[in-house]
C-alpha cells in the first residue's frame, strides 16, 4: 500500500494503489496540535480499506458453497438407503411414490429438493431399478417400473405446486400396496399356528370383543371380514389382524352419539389363556369422526428384525397417510404417521 501525502493548504489525498475502483479518502491537513487524532483517524481509516480488500481476497479464493439442500440431498442419496414405497391407485393409473428411507438408521420421512427428487428418480424409479413388491407382508419376485415420473415428459402434476413427489408407473400384482428398493429384511422365526386354534379365536370376537365397542353380535355377520395370519417376529407367535367392514354408509347429518361403529379393526396376539386384543379401532367412518382404516401390511422399519404394522386411509384425500405400530409391552403402539401427500410444497 502507498499513499501519497502533501503537507500544505491543500487536502491531503490518500489513495489504494492496490486497488483502482477503491474509494478516496480526503482529510484535512492535520494541526500540529491534533497530530495524535489526526493519527488515530488515518489507521482506522486505512483498516476499514485494507479489511474491505482483504474480504474481497477471500470471497474470490473461497466462493459461497452451492444449494445447501442439493449438498444435503446428494449425501443421502450416495448412501443409498433402502426406500418405503406406497401405491396409490385410482380409476385411471397406479403410481408407486416414495414416502420413507428404512432400515438400520429407522423410518425417516423422505423429503428432497426438485433437483432430488429428480435424482431419486434416475436411481430408484426408472424402468432399469429393481424393487420388491411386499404382499401381505411377504415378498414377492422383484419387478422393474414401467417407467419413471421424468423418464420422458413428466408423467403427471399437481397445479400450483412446486415440489412433487414423484409417482412412477407400474403393473402390480393384486394386493400390493407397499415396495421395498431392496429384498425384505428377515424376521425373527416365530412358531405356527393350526387351523383349529384360528377358527376358536374369531369365533370369541361376536361374542366377547364386538358387543364392548357398540356392535350387536347379531348384526356383526352383516360386515366384511378380512382375517390376516401374519409372523411379524415381534413375539414367538403368529399375530392375527382381523378387519370388519359395514358397507353401510352413515350420513353425515346423523348425530354419532348412539350410532353404532361401522368398522372394527383388531390385531390380536397370544397371550397366558390365549389369544386376547393387543389393538382395538373402531369408529361409525362419517366425517364427523376418524376415517376407516386400511391395513396394509407389516415390514421391519428400523432393522431390529422385528416388523411394525401399518395402516392406511380407506379415503382418497390422504392417499400416503400411512400409521406405522409398534408391538410393545404387550401391545401395539403408535410409532410413527406420514401424513405427507404428493404435494411437497
Amino acid at each position: 500500500m502507498r499513499a501519497i501525502a502533501r503537507h500544505n493548504s491543500h487536502p491531503v489525498d490518500f489513495r489504494l494503489l492496490l486497488d483502482e475502483t477503491a474509494s478516496v479518502t480526503i482529510l484535512a491537513a492535520p494541526r500540529p496540535a491534533s497530530w495524535r487524532r489526526f493519527a488515530t483517524a488515518l489507521a482506522l481509516g486505512l483498516g476499514a480499506v485494507g479489511t474491505s480488500a482483504c474480504d474481497r481476497v477471500q470471497k474470490a479464493l473461497n466462493p459461497e458453497p452451492g444449494d445447501p439442500v442439493w449438498r444435503s440431498d446428494s449425501t443421502l442419496l450416495a448412501s443409498k438407503p433402502p426406500v418405503l414405497l406406497r401405491v396409490v391407485r385410482t380409476d385411471s393409473s397406479t403410481r408407486i411414490v416414495p414416502i420413507a428411507t428404512v432400515g438400520e438408521q429407522g423410518y425417516r420421512p423422505l423429503r428432497l429438493g426438485n433437483r432430488g427428487w429428480r435424482a431419486f428418480d434416475l436411481a430408484y424409479l426408472q424402468s432399469t431399478a429393481s424393487l420388491t413388491p411386499l404382499r401381505d407382508g411377504d415378498g414377492l419376485s422383484a419387478l422393474t417400473p414401467q417407467r419413471g415420473m421424468w423418464e420422458g415428459p413428466a408423467l403427471d402434476s399437481i397445479p400450483g405446486c412446486t415440489v412433487i413427489l414423484p409417482g412412477a408407473q407400474a403393473a402390480l400384482p393384486a394386493g400390493v400396496q407397499l415396495l421395498l428398493s431392496g429384498p425384505r429384511p428377515p424376521l425373527n422365526s416365530t412358531q405356527g399356528m393350526d387351523g383349529g386354534e384360528l377358527q376358536r379365536t374369531l369365533a370369541a370376537i361376536p361374542t366377547l370383543i364386538a358387543p364392548t365397542v357398540g356392535i350387536s353380535m347379531s348384526l356383526l355377520p352383516r360386515y366384511r371380514r378380512e382375517v390376516h395370519v401374519i409372523s411379524t417376529g415381534a413375539t414367538a407367535q403368529p399375530s392375527i389382524v382381523v378387519t370388519f367392514d359395514d358397507p353401510e354408509v352413515v350420513s353425515d347429518t346423523v348425530p354419532m352419539m348412539g350410532q353404532r361403529p361401522r368398522q372394527l379393526v383388531l390385531v390380536l396376539d397370544k397371550g397366558i389363556y390365549g389369544y386376547k386384543p393387543s389393538y382395538t379401532f373402531s369408529t361409525v367412518g362419517n366425517n364427523k369422526s376418524a376415517p376407516r382404516l386400511r391395513y396394509l401390511g407389516y415390514v421391519d422399519v428400523d432393522g431390529d428384525r422385528k416388523a411394525e404394522l401399518l395402516f392406511g386411509l380407506q379415503t382418497p384425500r390422504a392417499p400416503l397417510y400411512t400409521i406405522f405400530m409398534r408391538f410393545e409391552a404387550d401391545a401395539w403402539r403408535e410409532m410413527a404417521k406420514y401424513e405427507r401427500g404428493r404435494c411437497q410444497s
